[in-house]
């Protein structure tokens, strides 16, 4: 019998946290769930992390060859069995009642997505700031909302993927995540479901998302910001989205603020996890 909800977990080199990711994952109140692992080739441990959960609904995968990052999301997912995708980062984290409240809430048809807040946490697991994301995004909203929050601010406004539920039927039809688009891989797909469906976002933060030096999303460099730049002009162009005029015109300069404040925020709780750690 197949269950109701897949845990996807693509992972590479991820041994130090993906212990931690799994305990929360099997934490999870809501009994009918998988979590499909898929180890993309890596060589620090993290399949004996793997082979240390004895747990009948964990299924991993190895591959021996190592996949660009998007081709493992996409190779995790595929191997997923339930009407209900998650995917989770192996160095994230999900609280207790994330999957079945996620869960409740897509019993409407008309949803295509589900997205909570989250807390970010460091490296050892410290709260660096709770409850966050989603501004303007509480409650109901459709794709033309949401298009235009992410281009009114330059960032992904519904989170990342250990924020987000949504349904594979919608994932299989939009073409899954896009590889041509690695930075902002996430947000894009969120999008493309949403013209499927509305979102509801959660005023609850049943997700935790780490910063740490690991962390493909702690870094930024010039190449991202120039695919982040390209993703949301095309956002803003695109006339499913409806963005108004002067949105279009002011979205660069939101995107370049928001990127250098993401960085000064990011320099503060290094800080801040430094000094803890002393």
């Amino acid at each position: 019998m197949k269950p109701h909800i897949s845990v996807c977990i693509p992972v590479y080199q991820g041994a130090s946290t993906l212990a931690a990711t799994l305990r929360s994952v099997l934490a999870s109140e809501c009994a009918d769930f998988e979590v499909v692992i898929r180890d993309n080739g890596s060589t620090d441990g993290t399949g004996d992390v793997i082979a240390g959960f004895d747990d009948p609904r964990i299924r991993s995968i190895r591959s021996e060859e190592t996949l660009p990052l998007p081709a493992n999301w996409c190779a995790t997912v595929e191997q997923a069995r339930g009407e209900l995708i998650k995917v989770v980062c192996a160095d994230d984290l999900i609280r207790p009642d994330c999957l079945a409240s996620q869960a409740t809430l897509m019993e409407d048809p008309t949803l295509a997505l589900v997205a909570c807040r989250r807390d970010f946490i460091d490296g050892n697991g410290n709260v660096l700031t709770r409850n966050a994301g989603l501004p303007g995004l509480l409650g109901r909203h459709g794709v033309s909302e949401v298009a235009r929050v992410a281009v009114r601010f330059g960032i992904n406004p519904v989170g990342e993927p250990a924020c987000v539920m949504f349904r594979r039927r919608d994932y299989d039809a939009i073409g899954g995540f896009d590889g041509a688009i690695v930075f902002a891989m996430d947000i894009d797909a969120w999008l493309r479901i949403l013209t499927r469906g509305d979102m509801i976002g959660q005023p609850e933060a049943h997700a935790a998302f780490r910063m740490w030096t690991e962390s493909f999303s702690s870094s930024h460099n010039r190449q991202q910001l120039g695919e982040h730049l390209r993703f949301l002009k095309q956002v803003a162009n695109d006339p499913r989205y409806e963005i108004p005029t002067v949105l279009r015109h002011l979205a660069p300069a939101a995107a370049h603020v928001s990127w250098r404040a993401w960085a000064v925020r990011q320099r503060l709780w290094n800080r801040r996890s430094t000094a803890k750690a002393g």
